[in-house]
């Protein structure tokens, strides 16, 4: 998977999507249906919403492969965060200021779709998770992190990810930039196999 080709398709289509749309915050099947086209067009064979197993209804947001090549696994998050206490854009249709950054309730939601993935026996197939952020200045992810009480951490610290920022600017929320990261577990994974072997 190209990861830069990725980042390129996907800002170009954020960016694009019209103020007439009338959106408040992005849909995470805008994110999917980007990352699905670009992954296409990188020769890959997409599918999307697949069951982790047969006789499971939880489904996986992408999993893609090449020929006889083996599948990877793909979930995809959207997270926001604004701390602009008096922007007009925090009020909803009927004037009043519903916008609540919920940091816990998101929290829990990577954590759900990590977890499934984590779940998959063949712990050799690749293994990503997207998070694809709305924010003002800092993002709840770089909040999270810097908290001692938030369990992210356990889930996050030493994994690697690359990310790309962007303006990305919304008349209906009160977000101005958006910044993507993807984490690829299966590196953790081995990452951390190798320093418990090392500790025995």
């Amino acid at each position: 998977m190209d990861i830069k080709l990725i980042f390129e398709d996907l800002k170009k289509d954020l960016q694009s999507i019209n103020e007439r749309a009338n959106e408040r915050l992005l849909k995470e099947e805008q994110v999917r249906s980007s990352i699905y086209c670009s992954l296409k067009n990188q020769g890959y064979i997409v599918a999307a919403e697949r069951n982790f197993e047969k006789n499971s209804e939880i489904e996986c947001d992408l999993v893609f492969w090449k020929n006889s090549g083996p599948e990877s696994w793909m979930e995809i998050k959207t997270a926001r965060y604004s701390n602009l206490k008096r922007d007009i854009r925090r009020l909803d249709k009927n004037g009043k200021d519903s916008w609540n950054n919920n940091p816990r309730g998101q929290a829990q939601s990577w954590k759900k779709d990590i977890e499934k993935l984590k779940k998959i026996k063949n712990k050799e197939l690749p293994k990503y998770f997207i998070l694809v952020e709305q924010c003002h200045a800092e993002s709840i992810f770089e909040i999270l992190m810097k908290d001692k009480k938030s369990e992210i951490k356990d889930y996050f610290e030493g994994m690697n990810h690359e990310k790309i920022m962007f303006e990305l600017k919304w008349n209906k929320a009160p977000v101005d930039k958006c910044i993507v990261r993807i984490f690829d577990l299966k590196k953790l994974q081995l990452k951390r196999t190798e320093l418990k072997n090392k500790s025995f």
